[in-house]
């Protein structure tokens, strides 16, 4: 029975061109056996790892903070590595994050560098921050870890109520058709870099994805010596992943218009191709 109701779902689809977000939206909440944070629990060697991936984000929220003024929110802040060179151009900024080893290093750093950056702990999808913001965003691919239709919801509804009535709510998330959304189960080696403690770490990983739910299950394995002695680190990450027609009705039912969209950092137009959602947004009038 299972079968037959797979078969004639995209006989269905492939007929009347009816993506699978359509059914997916009609699921129930995900549910997965994990905290969806694994990959968050060591800070100082996260930002050696993602320092350099950062860099082009910084820029291109940083001159938008430039365009709408401050004060500016960052959502899933992180360590700060965005937040932190947005304060050091002038503005007032807010990073918000769920994670406490995150916030604790974005702390010691803003205060060893002298900035009066408000961190706070709380979850994106609950937000009360007593104030509005002329600038919202939320970088590196954070945007995916709001695993249901629910769960974007409530992050978008919260971002509204944070803005002001001219403000500008920017996010990057993966595209879809840029990415590969199948499962492997061999592991492929991802990168190499040397730790916080000088170790050589190889990272590597494999993918299974949930085409019903549009979610990639991404696990991480970090392997390294410690002179004779091997070591070796698992992590789990969970992403969704949102089709561009989607993502616009999505941000139209909650009151955003989009007021521009890019493929790359570059500002180019997206493509088929294009690894990047880059979405601009003001609140619709």
């Amino acid at each position: 029975m299972t079968i037959t109701i797979i078969v004639a779902r995209q006989a269905i689809s492939n007929v009347l061109c009816i993506p699978n977000w359509f059914y997916s939206c009609r699921i129930k909440k995900i549910v997965i056996n994990h905290d969806n944070l694994e990959e968050f629990q060591d800070p100082r060697n996260y930002d050696l790892e993602e320092s350099a991936n950062t860099k082009p984000a910084a820029i291109f929220y940083g001159d938008l903070a430039e365009k709408t003024g401050g004060p500016v929110l960052e959502v899933a802040c992180g360590t700060g590595l965005v937040t932190i060179p947005i304060a050091y151009r002038g503005f007032e900024v807010m990073g918000v994050d769920i994670c406490r080893p995150m916030l604790s290093l974005a702390k010691a750093k803003s205060k060893q560098a002298g900035l009066d950056i408000d961190w706070r702990e709380s979850d994106a999808r609950q937000l009360s921050l007593g104030k509005r913001f002329n600038l919202v965003y939320i970088t590196g691919n954070a945007f995916q870890a709001f695993l249901s239709r629910e769960d974007q919801n409530d992050f978008l509804a919260s971002v509204r109520s944070h803005l002001t009535d001219n403000g500008t709510f920017g996010f990057d998330t993966r595209n879809p058709s840029g990415h590969n959304l199948t499962t492997i189960r061999d592991e492929e080696i991802w990168m190499e870099y040397k730790n916080f403690d000088g170790h050589q770490v190889r990272i590597s990983g494999t993918q299974e994805y949930d085409d019903d739910n549009q979610i990639m299950h991404w696990t991480t394995y970090r392997r390294w010596s410690e002179g004779e002695l091997p070591k070796e680190k698992t992590s789990r990450i969970a992403c969704r992943f949102t089709w561009p027609a989607e993502l616009s009705s999505l941000l139209r039912q909650h009151g955003f218009q989009i007021k521009a969209q890019y493929g790359n950092w570059d500002m180019e137009p997206i493509r088929y191709d294009s690894k990047v959602l880059l979405t601009i947004c003001s609140i619709s009038h």
